[in-house]
């Protein structure tokens, strides 16, 4: 599945996020900052992402990972998921060696 194709409905479901308000958040905040995050992490375009069907995975565990830390504190600790960390990193395009 390409990251295009997914619906704030579909990344839900896959995340488990079971707000009912979430809708907004999720379609019109969460899912652009994602794949925001994504294009600035692996240098490739919105476009691109597309040629890349294990991004739509790394694309989810980001929304849900946005979601589930949306509060204000922020710790010194935290860090990009392994896994999402690796798939991005297969493509990355812009990180120096």
């Amino acid at each position: 599945m390409k990251i295009s194709e997914l619906t704030a409905a579909m990344v839900k479901d896959f995340t488990g996020i079971s707000d009912e308000d979430s809708d907004d958040i999720v379609g019109t905040l969460l899912m652009p900052a994602a794949k925001a995050y994504i294009v600035g992490y692996t240098g490739l375009t919105e476009e691109q992402l597309d040629d890349h069907d294990d991004l739509a995975a790394a694309f989810c565990v980001l929304v849900n990972d946005m979601f589930t830390n949306r509060d204000y504190t922020i710790s010194s600790h935290r860090q990009l998921s392994p896994t999402v960390k690796n798939i991005l990193s297969m493509y990355a395009v812009n990180h120096l060696g």
